[in-house]
């Protein structure tokens, strides 16, 4: 060694060992992470606040794409908490409309039923709505979340079987009572409405600091469900705290908050009274229950028949619904008879035999139809069918909409039928392109029209084209005969004669 490295090694030499530790302590991953691990955690404990709220969004936004991509694996994951809460809402909320169905039937015969039938008449309320209000004690029927500073509605909830109003008109008017009271009765800022009546409603109100919960009440509500209130607006607080501070009209950071408003639509029944007055016991006479008892049959009887008019109304429309060539436009009962109105196809069969098997004979039905002719599939069909007369071999279908015949016929029989065929092919109700003669038809009448050695070197052979299949005669004869053979299929368009004279080149 030197003078000048036994220099350098006084001046630096331990600072460049130090840098040395220290760069392979950097490119070394594991030592490098096991540096961060033992400090991960005193930093978190420091910075808890701080990091939370840094991670709220990125951890928030992951969560919603997590659910949003695997929506079924996080449904079973929360299944086993939210299972037994809707199923415990779902049979009280059955087992208390059993019971107010029970007790209003039970008194729909009873002196407070009919008396309870003759207010419904009197005063224009429904029937089952007086009989609810008398089962009821008590019912919140409309719950408002308000933010107390904008005086909007946040979130509402209304029971089932009531009016929602419009929850922005109603939270403005929650918010001027508010303010109104504060001008004119106290001039302390903490002194807030806790409720108010509006008729036979009660309106209870808890503040907190950003907001306030509003349910309206039909009946005497317990003092316990004003707990129910507070509790419910310190949980959204809780939830919510940071959205209630910055809104301004945004409802989508509330999302999930009905959640805990459901609850507090809650209802009570009114125990029965036990054991009952005298003057509950009291029976109707015994002419005003046969009179009701007749009253009730004969109600009975008459919505029965009616019923039985409506069911064979439904029957008769169903049928004839599916009967091609058949449109119904209106069926009705008029002097014992089912009469009905509409368009009918000459050609359409009414189905009686199926009617018939309903109990609806014939003879009650009574048709006023006006004559059309229908171009349904099914009625063109069924009228093809009686009027060419198919042969055996030729079959009628539909392909890709489309009405075709297809098969091989006799030529005799497309002789008779070749002007109406060409006439439904010119309309483009029938196509007969997969229509052909049978060679057997065209070599039994060449036979009979022609001596055998003249035909006996011809060639029977079936050729499509664009327009249809024909049945080509080609090969050599005489020029008598292949005149002949020309002049026979001349006005022919089944049969194609391509034959050339004996000889020819």
């Amino acid at each position: 060694m030197n003078q000048l490295d036994e220099l350098r090694d006084i001046i630096v030499g331990d600072s460049a060992q130090q840098l040395n530790e220290l760069a392979e302590r950097i490119e070394d991953v594991e030592k490098r992470t096991k540096d961060v691990a033992e400090v991960l955690s005193p930093a978190i404990d420091q910075q808890g606040d701080k990091l939370a709220n840094s991670l709220q969004k990125p951890v928030s936004i992951g969560l919603k794409r997590a659910i949003r991509s695997e929506p079924k694996e996080y449904a079973e994951i929360l299944y086993p908490v939210m299972a037994p809460s809707i199923r415990r809402a779902i049979a009280q909320a059955i087992s208390s409309m059993m019971v107010t169905i029970n007790r209003t039937i039970e008194s729909a015969t009873t002196v407070q039923g009919l008396s309870l039938r003759y207010q419904s008449l009197r005063t224009g309320i429904p029937y089952a709505e007086l009989a609810l209000r008398r089962s009821l004690l008590y019912r919140v029927e409309h719950v408002y979340l308000i933010h107390r500073e904008t005086g909007m509605a946040i979130e509402s909830l209304h029971s089932e079987g009531t009016e929602a109003p419009d929850s922005d008109a109603v939270s403005a008017m929650f918010s001027a009572i508010q303010s109104f009271v504060q001008d004119s009765f106290s001039s302390d800022e903490s002194s807030l409405l806790s409720g108010f009546k509006v008729g036979e409603q009660n309106v209870w109100v808890a503040n907190g600091p950003n907001s306030m919960l509003a349910c309206v009440i039909r009946g005497d509500a317990p003092e316990s469900l004003k707990t129910e209130l507070y509790n419910t607006l310190d949980l959204i607080r809780t939830q919510y705290g940071n959205s209630l501070v910055d809104f301004e009209g945004d409802v989508a950071p509330f999302s999930g908050i009905d959640l805990y408003l459901q609850p507090l639509l809650q209802s009570e029944l009114k125990e029965s009274e036990s054991p009952r007055s005298p003057d509950s016991k009291k029976t109707m006479p015994l002419g005003s229950a046969i009179f009701m008892a007749l009253l009730v049959l004969g109600g009975i009887f008459f919505l029965a028949k009616w019923m039985m008019g409506k069911s064979d109304i439904a029957t008769v429309e169903h049928f004839l619904r599916d009967t091609p060539g058949v449109a119904a436009t209106d069926i009705y009962w008029s002097n014992g008879k089912l009469r009905v109105k509409g368009l009918k196809d000459p050609d359409a069969v009414i189905p009686y035999e199926t009617l018939e098997s309903y109990g609806i004979e014939q003879e009650l039905l009574v048709f006023n139809m006006i004559p059309f002719r229908s171009l349904e599939v099914d009625m063109e069909m069924q009228r093809f069918r009686n009027e060419l007369d198919l042969p055996t071999g030729v079959e009628l279908l539909v392909q890709d909409g489309e009405i075709q015949l297809r098969g091989r016929a006799p030529l005799t029989w497309l002789n008779s039928k070749g002007s109406r065929l060409r006439q439904l092919a010119a309309d483009r109700r029938l196509s007969v392109k997969p229509l052909a003669a049978t060679r057997s038809s065209v070599s039994t009448l060449l036979k009979t029209s022609l001596p055998y050695d003249a035909v006996k070197d011809l060639r029977l052979s079936h050729v499509q084209d664009k327009v249809q299949t024909t049945v080509v005669i080609s090969g050599s004869t005489d020029l008598p005969t292949l005149t002949l053979l020309r002049s026979l299929f001349a006005a022919n368009d089944w049969v194609d004669v391509t034959a050339i004279p004996k000889g020819a080149q």
